[in-house]
């Protein structure tokens, strides 16, 4: 944290006491002093400290100390933090005395314990001095142990002393209990009996702070002292501890559970059960060196048992509360209270002792807390058991504690014990199994199941047969808790399903056929519906596992359930309801099989519907001769016949069309007029079966419901259907009646199931409270959308909100849920689609007919005129001022509830319902309607009702208008001035902020000021309901205003320290009340949640030096310094915010401890805050990260992840970590995910471990506040041992992620060792050193039972394969490294294909088989072995046409055989693909092509009839019963086509036989090649139409995007061939087809990228092409292909009225490929044209080609790279040139040049880049042109000189235009080469030199001499005498030379005189002996020699012709040049040895 400026470190220990008194801010001024001194503390050196000690101590004592006249601040709490943390830190830097001194003036100030009488400010400096004692005797105390006695008696008389404030008796007795940690041992023993005394009245205190005190006092004694014998202690403390419990809030329940948990724990300590005189060495024990007793046992085995002997055993100690727990008068509060002991239990006991001993701890809790008769008594008791168990079991054990080996041996333990005990006939003298132990067995196994993944085979054979056997309970809750066990089960073992799917179909289509006959047994209804139940939950999950299921299951289903109805009208009703039970629950799961399904069945379902749910008749409407069971028939008919009709609204929405809507609104109506009239005729009944239900016990568990529950069964099934179809416009005539009914349901006084009588008389006796105390499971009827505290956010909710413990805070909100769902309640919950990892807690009937009802009204109130909004919100109203709710306060609070919930929902819906909506709730009098009803609500006592009723008052703002707004604020302005009820003040806080946050900053700002003032006043209210819930209001202000919060922030910050430094606020501040009822309100999380919003407005200001900041810091830091983990969780996130607006003012090395510390908490919302923190460091700097935490760090994490796999966020930060420091540290990531994969603990820390663990399992590791460590520690030593499969998971992936990053990172050279060993880099650290590693991961992961293990197992192994196939082996030359790896690879992909395998891990291995032959590895066939036979062979099994087998996996399913068909034939297609670039690839396909054409052809065929409608009747060949295969097939089809298509594509370029052939619809049985292609017929290739509509389809979709380019490409690929007359016949591009393919290539030839354009042209090309010769030839399609080519060309060459058309993405490469495809599809085409047009086309090419020459691209040369195709255009037009007509080409030609030279011209002032390219093009079109005419075309002379001119012009401007460089050179060159090269002008006459050439010869001569002489010169007056273009002058000379010597020998003699005078010109005039010769000068020697050896007669006579000087300098310069060559070898010769060798080989060789 930053210091403030200008003091310097010495300076701030300096005290002067003047700054700290007078007025106001001198606290502050006191707090940033003391906040210096202790930063100066730990910095300064000890002598700097010890010259100030003395000031310190006198200034300190002066603070603490009581004095009457004090001028300094008073001791609040932070000072007190302070000023100890300054003395404990001073003392641990410097030894000294003084300590001894300093704590002895506090004793003697607090000796007397304080009087009745004394000043708050006394009271203020006790509780300081006895705060700073207990600190300072708690780190120091090993020296001053001599006060031990002195602190004791001073803090029992205080503790004793009632009329002392609650807060100096609390800090009194936690001094003490601190003080014990370091000088326990000094406490004397003569006071042990009057401080247990003491301790003991503590624990019964009414201050709720002392008890817990007291309690953690007692721990201290425990553990620290002998005072407390565990036995005695136990026995005396625990009935206090009970009795206390019974009234204890949140916190203090923790303490007394803590208590007792600990002294618990201490029972099974080894040695805990020796007798009395082993007492002494307790204490050394406690110490942790409890291996010191154990050393001397190996002697004998007495005394080891002796020594290990517990106190009491497993059983005993659990006993100990299940006693309590049974007993008769325990309350419900109290029992509670037990379950978090038990929790806080087994947490201390730690894991290790809980997984050894779990068969009697669930034998215990099944037979002690489960099976009791209490615990049975009321449906509520057994649902609250239920739960309570569940949480302990599950959540706490199951999920917390468990190893993977520990679930495995849960789930037998619960299947051996109590599952497979149950059987339908029991044995004589067999116990009977209990339902409900089942019913938590049967969840407890299902959630074990969903932790496991894929449980081993043992597991699956183990719970098979029970589970189905429970199916036939007679218990119902049994039956539906055993059926979602098996959802369950099969969802995570999909390989059981479809076995148990067909078994459970085949038994209950013949237990039905049993049904009704004599020989029936009784229980058979039972075992039916329960079956059904378990089919049904099957049916409904296997769209989330369509590869396991055949469809036909779906199909057959469906024909028995319409079976069942139809003859069910024939049976009688006992028989018949079993029928219609079974059919509608079957058909209610098909629903969710979604509308692939039941589009098939929706008619005959709708007829269905109708017959099931008639208009209801006169005999509906009374009681008449029906008797009970047939009502009770009539209603289940009805309700389960909407439960199918639900499940189709919620899992088939897009079917819902009009009619439809219609259609079922008259059957919801009919149904709701039938459940109306019998609720009339039966009223009487109904009232008397609900008042009095079976005599107590509930008959929701029986098969057999009351007809109250029938009724409200149905009513609630009516309403939810309502609320399914939502506002359609089919029930907007009855949507007023329908809010009617839905408001009677839940809002009208008197239709509820209670008795108004008797609520009247427990109301007048005062007994009522409230009714979420309610113990009903009623409440009065009040909504289960609402709860006690928790809003509508559940449990989870609240954790966020108070930062507790999930588990802790689930049990104690059990007491607050009035309302307990469960899976019997409605069965329909268990057959959803989606995932149920939970078993679903639908509401008990009576309570779900008031949520649908608040459901609806709130789906249709929203969406009514504002007329029919008023006579809704009027009957509301009147209902709930109902003057007979007066008598019936329960009543009454449950309807305002839910009225509340309706108001809310409506708001939130009305929100997203448009603006009409929006405005008729804002109107004014239907805002000031639902106003009235707000205000009342916000006054409510009940904290959920004032929190909706300020919700919806904040969205009503919203809504309104201003008027409303400020009307409203007036209101609760009033009301908080006038109303002085603190629940009311409460809800007018919370009611500003929700108003505030709705209406927002604009609208909001005129009443900001107001809001902020009001509730800053309120924050300082002593009482903790108000000022709580006002600062939590301000939090939602401050977040809402945002910057406009700005001109507030000091004064809230101002605030905030105020109330830190205030008494009352303190946790145990303030009166004994207040302290009582603030455990749930913690003021000081709120207040750092109000400092972390304001964090959020000062934002980056943070940066800047001042006060604010100074005071920011101090705050959080001393927030963070709190003990309280809810407060260290907030302070977190504010420093999160520091470390974003202010990260250089933190110290990060620091902050990165704290939080790895808060890692090892066993508190989990400490740990995901830690967690949350450390992803935002890593994310800003993971390397710094690195620095700071290293490796160890980050197996923390993972050790973190794999002890609860739930907490997300440790992914993150390990991803994050990874992708930001992989690509530079890969080899040290993989040992990481090495380390956590192959568990590689060496096995002698692993057998120490082990021995650890045995040890511990008997000795707990017990948990205070101080010391929650150990059950972390406890928990990880299992880990250690064995991953879970969720951390071996996730640790592949980072494999996977490593690889990717390195690749990503650019560095090649982790791939490349060869270009690693060039760099000189070591390998170890490199990722090719690590292949073997990553090979062994992954056949680790191969075997795995979890499939998604070996599916990412699969997708390691193939990135390895990919990513180095072509890496060379370091080790030996010329192989690859993946070679010596061939053996590895094929291991880890053979268990893919074993029986045990999925589908999916099959499909993905033959992909990485693919992949491997593919990548070139081994290119020889014979030696790709097991992984080439794997491929072939799974090839070899689609042979068989249905493939139900691969590899080793049998009884594929139908759609899994097609998914692995479609799998193989693709992986065989990427083969082909690669084959392109892989020739060796064709030698392993070629032997199955046979079998590949066809196959590939039908995978598209099949592709295509699958994407027809079901409904059109095209489904062909493949059987798509019912539309399911289609679904889930397309995703798989859809994948592969591409990459079939693309293989298709090639084999028909190609000319495959086999797929021509199967094109034709052919079908082959061997190898050998068919006959001759499919020859030219009118119709097309039998399969044309589905391959060329899949092409073209693939091109039209892939259109428009640049990244699906590829994609395009391939399909065009593939109609090129097909457009071709052998596979698409002579008639089908007759018409549209064709005017269809021309339109879709000018969209390509407008928008699409270079290289698809260039497979259109190619398309066309091949179309007209291949119809030449074949077939008479349309004219008008030829020209309008070549329309469209010369369209594509025309637009994407650039002129200057019209820009290119090719994109920014193309690049040169790919322009110039489009170029050259698309002139050479031009020409031929033109080919293809009729003669006499030829010469014109090939012209319009020409001027084409002449726009590209001109074109200017900057950076790109197009026209220089496409000359060949100018060339063969040019060719094209002489070959089509009409003899007799040859001026056509003439003029053709003249214009070509005319531009090429006008090109030149036009560029000739510039020059830069493009400029230079563009000549150099030109220059060059302009040669090639010339030098290729024939003889007959003729060229103007002036043309020719022109162009020699400018040729001359260029010669020697490559240093200006070092783009064109030598092209001028080498065009004169060429043009002087062809001058010689006889051409044929006629056939008649001898082929002689071109005359034009020739002619231009002369003109380039003078040229090139021109450019040699103007070098010379150059040369000569450079001042380096160097030629400037030396490349140059060699090629000139050389292209003179090498003309002159290809001259006729009569004219050789001219050409020498020519040159040689040229070449003496470049001889150096005369050298000086010693001066090298220039270059000129070795250019032209070399020239002449080689000139005069070529001809030495013409060199003779061109010599003789020369001057006298110029002879002689050339002569000499010659014979210079022939002499230096032998003179250097007689220098050499002369300096003997090794060179006089030399000499003599060079002579012999001379």
């Amino acid at each position: 944290m930053p210091s403030d400026e200008g003091s310097e470190p010495s300076e701030a220990l300096k005290v002067d006491e003047s700054r700290f008194t007078g007025g106001d801010g001198s606290d502050l001024v006191l707090l940033h002093w003391l906040r210096r001194a202790e930063q100066s503390i730990e910095t300064l050196p000890p002598d700097a400290l010890l010259a100030s000690l003395q000031s310190l101590h006198g200034f300190f004592l002066k603070l603490l100390l009581p004095s009457p006249n004090a001028t300094l601040p008073k001791p609040g709490r932070p000072i007190r933090h302070l000023v100890t943390r300054c003395v404990v830190s001073l003392h641990k830097r410097v030894e000294s005395r003084s300590l001894f001194d300093f704590v002895q003036a506090l004793v003697r100030g607090v000796a007397d314990g304080g009087g009745k009488n004394m000043s708050q400010a006394e009271n203020v400096a006790r509780v300081a001095s006895w705060y700073c004692i207990g600190e300072v005797i708690k780190e120091h105390g090993a020296n001053m142990m001599s006060f031990m006695a002195e602190i004791c008696t001073s803090s029992i008389k205080v503790l004793r002393n009632s009329n002392l404030s609650v807060i100096l008796r609390t800090h009194a007795v936690l001094a003490f209990s601190k003080s014990l940690v370091s000088a326990g041992r000094a406490l004397p023993d003569a006071l042990h009996k009057d401080l247990l005394k003491a301790l003991r009245a503590g624990l019964s205190d009414r201050a709720l702070s002392i008890q817990r005190a007291s309690a953690e006092a007692i721990i201290s004694l425990h553990t620290y002292t002998t005072a407390c014998p565990t036995q005695a202690t136990l026995d005396s403390v625990a009935p206090l501890v009970f009795k206390s419990l019974e009234g204890a809030d949140y916190l203090t329940r923790r303490s007394l559970s803590r208590l007792l948990a600990h002294l618990l724990a201490a029972t099974q300590e080894p040695g805990s059960g020796v007798v009395a005189q082993d007492a002494g060495k307790k204490a050394a024990k406690k110490d942790g060196s409890e291996d010191t007793t154990n050393e001397p046992t190996v002697i004998t085995s007495a005394p080891e048992d002796r020594g290990a002997k517990t106190l009491f055993s497993t059983v005993e100690m659990l006993k100990y509360l299940s006693t309590m727990y049974n007993k008769p008068a325990s309350p419900r509060k109290l029992r509670n209270a037990i379950v978090d002991v038990y929790a806080t239990l087994f947490t201390a006991l730690g894991s290790s002792y809980v997984e050894s001993n779990y068969a009697e701890i669930v034998k215990h809790v099944i037979d002690e807390i489960v099976v009791p008769p209490r615990n049975q008594s009321t449906r509520l008791e057994i649902l609250a058991t239920r739960e309570s168990v569940g949480l302990l079991l599950r959540d706490l054990i199951g999920v917390r504690f468990l190893s993977e080996s520990g679930q495995v041996m849960a789930i037998r333990e619960l299947a051996n014990n109590y599952i497979k005990k149950w059987s339908p006939a029991p044995l004589p003298g067999q116990p009977k199994v209990d339902k409900n132990a089942l019913i938590i067995t049967l969840r407890e196994v299902a959630g074990l199941l969903e932790q496991l993944g894929n449980a081993p085979p043992s597991i699956l054979e183990l719970l098979a047969e029970p589970l189905a056997r429970l199916l036939s309970h007679e218990s119902y809750s049994v039956r539906l808790a055993a059926a979602y066990t098996i959802r369950r089960f099969c969802t995570i073992n999909p390989n059981q399903l479809p076995r148990i799917l067909s078994v459970l179909l085949a038994e209950v289509s013949k237990d039905l056929s049993s049904l009704g006959t004599p020989t029936a047994p009784k229980d058979l209804p039972e075992r039916i519906v329960g079956k059904a139940f378990a089919l049904s939950a099957l049916v409904a999950v296997s769209p989330s596992r369509p590869l396991y299921v055949s469809h036909d299951i779906s199909t057959k289903v469906f024909d028995l359930a319409t079976s069942l109805l139809k003859r069910a009208g024939d049976h009688e009703i006992p028989t018949a309801i079993v029928e219609v039970q079974v059919a509608w629950y079957l058909i209610a799961a098909l629903m969710a099989l979604g509308p692939g399904f039941v589009k098939l069945h929706l008619p005959q379902l709708l007829v269905l519907w109708r017959n099931a749910l008639p208009k209801p008749t006169s005999k509906d409407s009374s009681v008449g001769e029906r008797g009970e069971a047939e009502w009770s028939f009539l209603l289940l008919v009805r309700e389960c016949a909407l439960a199918a009709v639900l499940n189709f609204l919620r899992h088939n929405s897009n079917l819902v069309n009009i009619d439809v809507a219609r259609r079922l609104a008259t059957l919801f109506t009919n149904t709701l007029n039938f459940v109306n009239g019998f609720a009339t005729a039966y009223a009487e009944a109904l009232r008397e079966q609900a008042a009095n239900p079976g005599g107590g016990t509930s008959p929701i568990f029986t098969a057999r419901p009351s007809l109250v529950e029938r009724e409200a069964n149905l009513r609630r099934r009516v309403l939810q259907c309502f609320t399914g179809l939502g506002p359609s416009s089919a029930t907007e005539t009855m949507q007023p009646a329908l809010l009617q009914a839905a408001i009677t349901v839940f809002a009208d006084p008197e239709n509820y199931s209670g008795s108004a009588a008797q609520a009247a008389i427990a109301a007048q006796a005062g007994q009522f409270t409230s009714i979420w105390q309610a113990t009903d499971g009623y409440a009065f009827g009040v909504t289960s959308l609402l709860s006690a505290r928790e809003g509508e956010g559940g449990v989870d909710a609240e954790e966020a909100f108070l930062n507790r413990d999930r588990i802790e805070m689930s049990i104690e909100s059990q007491l607050s849920h009035p309302i307990l769902g469960s899976l019997e309640h409605d069965f329909l919950a268990l057959l959803p689609s989606e995932s149920l990892p939970v078993p679903p807690r639908p509401a008990p009937p009576q309570t779900g007919v008031i949520d649908a009802g608040v459901d609806l009204f709130s789906v249709m109130f929203p969406l009514q005129n504002a007329e029919g909004q008023l006579q809704s919100l009027a009957t509301l109203s009147s209902h709930v001022r109902s003057s007979k709710l007066e008598k019936n306060p329960g009543r009454r609070q449950a309807v305002i509830a839910n009225t509340m919930a309706a108001i809310r929902r409506s708001l939130t819906n009305a929100e997203a319902s448009g603006s009409k909506a929006r405005k008729a709730l804002g109107s004014a009098q239907v805002s000031d309607m639902i106003k009235s009803l707000l205000q009342d609500a916000i006054l409510d006592p009940s904290p959920s009702i004032r929190t909706a009723a300020a919700e919806a008052m904040g969205m009503l703002s919203g809504l309104a208008g201003s008027q409303y707004l400020s009307s409203q604020v007036q209101w609760l302005v009033d009301q908080v001035v006038n109303n002085r009820v603190p629940d009311s003040r409460a809800g007018c806080a919370l009611a500003f902020g929700a108003i505030y946050s709705s209406v927002g900053g604009l609208s909001g700002g005129p009443i900001l000021k107001t809001i902020v003032n009001i509730l800053m006043s309120l924050a300082t209210d002593p009482h903790p309901v108000v000022h709580f819930w006002a600062m939590a209001a301000l939090t939602q202000v401050v977040n809402a205003a945002n910057l406009s919060y700005s001109p507030y922030v000091t004064t809230t910050l101002g605030m905030i320290a105020n109330i830190y430094l205030l008494e009352t606020h303190e946790p145990d501040g303030g009166s004994l009340g207040s302290v009582n009822i603030r455990g749930d309100l913690p003021a000081y999380q709120v207040i750092v949640r109000l400092l972390h919003a304001l964090i959020g407005v000062i934002g980056p200001e943070l940066q800047e030096p001042g006060k604010v900041r100074s005071l920011v810091f101090l705050l959080v830091h001393e927030f963070g310094e709190e003990t309280d983990e809810g407060l260290a969780v907030e302070a977190i996130k504010c420093q999160q915010q520091f470390l974003m607006f202010a990260p250089a003012e933190l110290d990060v090395p620091k902050l990165v401890e704290a939080f790895r510390a808060h890692l090892a908490s066993t508190r989990r919302p400490l740990k995901v805050a830690a967690i949350t923190a450390l992803y935002q460091i890593v994310q800003r700097d993971a390397v710094l990260m690195s620095k700071l935490g290293g490796n160890q760090l980050v197996e923390d994490l993972f050790g973190l992840l794999d002890d609860d796999p739930s907490i997300e966020g440790v992914r993150n930060v390990i991803t994050s970590w990874l992708q930001q420091t992989a690509a530079a540290l890969p080899s040290g990531w993989i040992d990481l995910c090495q380390r956590i994969m192959t568990r590689t603990a060496a096995s002698a820390a692993a057998q120490r471990a082990r021995q650890q663990a045995q040890a511990r399992s008997a000795a707990p590791a017990f948990l205070d506040d101080e010391g929650e460590g150990f059950a972390g520690d406890a928990s990880n030593t299992t880990s250690a041992l064995s991953s879970r499969w969720r951390t071996q998971l996730f640790a592949l992936g980072c494999l996977h992620n490593i690889i990717l990053a390195v690749a990503e990172g650019g560095k090649p050279e982790h791939f490349d060792p060869v270009l690693a060993q060039r760099l000189g880099l070591s390998s170890r650290q490199l990722l090719f050193s690590r292949v073997a590693d990553l090979i062994r991961m992954a056949f680790s992961a191969s075997a795995a039972l979890v499939m998604e293990v070996r599916l990412q197992g699969l997708v390691v192994l193939r990135d390895v394969i990919e990513r180095f196939a072509a890496s060379a082996d370091p080790d030996f030359e010329g192989s690859l490294l993946l070679q010596q790896h061939q053996a590895p690879i094929a291991a880890a992909l053979t268990p893919s294909f074993g029986s045990d395998s999925a589908p999916e891990v099959l499909a993905s291995a033959v992909q990485v088989c693919a992949v491997f032959v593919g990548s070139g590895v081994v290119k020889e066939v014979s030696r790709m072995g097991r992984i080439l036979r794997l491929l072939t062979g799974a090839l070899e099994q689609c042979k068989d046409g249905a493939m139900l087998s691969l590899g080793d996996a049998e009884e594929l399913s139908t759609n899994a055989s097609v998914m692995l068909k479609i799998s193989i034939l693709a992986a065989w297609a990427e083969l082909q693909i690669a084959s392109v670039r892989q020739a060796y690839l064709k030698d392993v396909i070629k032997p199955y092509r046979w079998l590949l054409g066809p196959f590939w052809i039908g995978a598209l065929r099949d592709y295509a009839q699958l994407r027809t409608d079901p409904e059109m009747g095209l489904a062909g060949a493949m059987d798509l019963t019912g539309g399911l295969g289609r679904d889930v097939l397309l995703p798989y089809y859809e994948q592969a086509v591409p990459k079939l298509l693309h293989a298709v594509a090639i084999a028909l370029s190609s000319s495959d036989p086999f797929v021509l052939g199967a094109m034709d619809g052919q079908q082959f049985t061997s190898p050998a090649e068919p006959g001759s292609p499919p020859s030219i017929r009118p119709e097309p290739t039998a399969n044309f139409y589905v391959i060329y509509g899949l092409a073209f389809e693939s091109l039209v979709k892939s259109m428009g995007d640049m990244s699906t380019a590829p994609m395009a490409q391939v399909a065009l690929r593939a109609m090129a061939s097909l457009v071709r007359p052998q596979m698409s016949g002579s008639t089908v591009f007759d018409g549209a087809f064709f005017d269809e393919l021309c339109t879709v290539a000018y969209r390509i030839a407008m928008t699409e990228p270079a290289g698809v354009k260039a497979d259109m042209t190619d398309v066309l090309a091949s179309f007209v092409t291949s119809r030449k010769g074949a077939m008479t030839v349309d004219a008008a399609q030829t020209r309008r292909a070549l329309a469209v080519i010369t369209y594509t060309l025309r637009s994407t060459i650039a002129t200057r009225d019209n820009p290119s058309v090719f994109s920014y993405a193309d690049t040169a490469a790919d322009r110039v490929a489009f170029l050259r495809t698309a002139f050479s599809a031009f020409g031929k085409t033109v080919e293809c044209v009729d003669v006499s047009q030829k010469a014109d086309l090939c012209a319009v090419g020409l001027h084409l080609f002449g726009d590209l020459l001109a074109d200017e691209t900057p950076g790109m040369d197009l026209a220089g790279q496409t000359l060949p195709a100018m060339k063969a255009l040019l060719d094209q037009a002489m070959g089509a040139d009409v003899p007799g007509t040859g001026a056509t080409a003439d003029r053709l030609v003249h214009g070509l040049l005319s531009q090429c030279l006008s090109n030149v011209d036009d560029m000739r002032a510039r020059v830069n880049p493009v400029a230079n390219v563009k000549i150099r093009s030109n220059l060059l079109a302009i040669t090639l042109i010339i030098t290729t005419l024939p003889a007959r075309i003729k060229v103007s002379k002036s043309v020719v000189e022109q162009i020699c001119y400018v040729i001359g012009q260029y010669l020697g401007v490559g240093t200006e235009r070092p783009e064109l460089g030598l092209t001028a050179v080498h065009c004169a060159s060429t043009i002087l080469a062809a001058s010689l090269r006889p051409v044929t002008s006629s056939p008649n006459i001898a082929p002689a030199p071109s005359p034009m050439l020739q002619h231009a010869v002369l003109h380039l001569v003078p040229a090139l001499i021109t450019f040699l002489s103007e070098s010379v010169v150059a040369s000569a007056t450079s001042s380096t005498g160097e030629v400037s273009q030396p490349d140059g002058v060699r090629e000139v000379i050389k292209a003179l030379s090498t003309w002159c010597g290809a001259l006729s020998d009569e004219l050789k003699p001219r050409g020498y005189a020519v040159l040689l005078p040229t070449l003496s010109l470049l001889l150096d005039p005369g050298q000086t002996q010693g001066q090298a010769p220039s270059g000129l000068h070795v250019i032209a020697t070399s020239s002449l020699l080689g000139l005069a050896q070529g001809s030495p007669k013409a060199f003779r006579d061109a010599t003789m012709g020369m001057g006298e000087g110029e002879r002689a300098g050339m002569e000499r310069a010659i014979r210079e040049a022939v002499g230096g060559g032998a003179g250097g070898a007689g220098q050499k010769a002369q300096q003997g040895g090794v060179g006089e060798k030399k000499v003599i080989e060079l002579k012999s060789f001379g």
